[in-house]
């Protein structure tokens, strides 16, 4: 079976759900993180060091550092957080690679699998992380 959504890229959508928890006010440590979120801290250091390229993230170093969210949560999406993690949606070969195959032109199944694919990445367009912010309250009630 094939994984569309890996590890890293769920657990990115919700370490960047926990931290729009404190935005803009407060630097969260990695280690309250991964605490919270059931996380290793070199695993949670992994992926904020993706969030931190893609933009996402911007960390700062010291006593009172931590990572906090570069936007408002309002601002950032899904599909942003997956594609910092280096998201490739690609359902069909084909649709990467149209040169592939003779019948694409006319060809219903690739139509079909192109029309899935954008309604995938709409709604991963649409789905903002302050839809989905995640508390300490909350993490406590689990």
């Amino acid at each position: 079976m094939t994984v569309f959504i890996k590890r890293e890229y769920d657990y990115a959508i919700r370490i960047v759900a926990y931290v729009a928890n404190f935005y803009p006010d407060k630097h969260v440590a990695v280690p309250e993180i991964a605490k919270q979120l059931f996380l290793t801290v070199p695993f949670t250091t992994k992926i904020v060091h993706q969030l931190k390229k893609g933009k996402i993230v911007d960390t700062v170093q010291g006593k009172y550092g931590g990572i906090k969210l570069e936007k408002a949560p309002d601002k950032i999406s899904f599909y942003n957080v997956l594609n910092a993690m280096g998201f490739d949606l690609t359902i069909n070969e084909c649709l990467k690679n149209p040169t592939i195959c003779p019948l694409i032109s006319n060809c219903k199944i690739h139509r079909f699998f192109g029309q899935q694919e954008l309604t995938i990445v709409d709604n991963l367009k649409s789905a903002m992380i302050s839809d989905f912010i995640i508390t300490d309250q909350q993490l406590s009630n689990s």
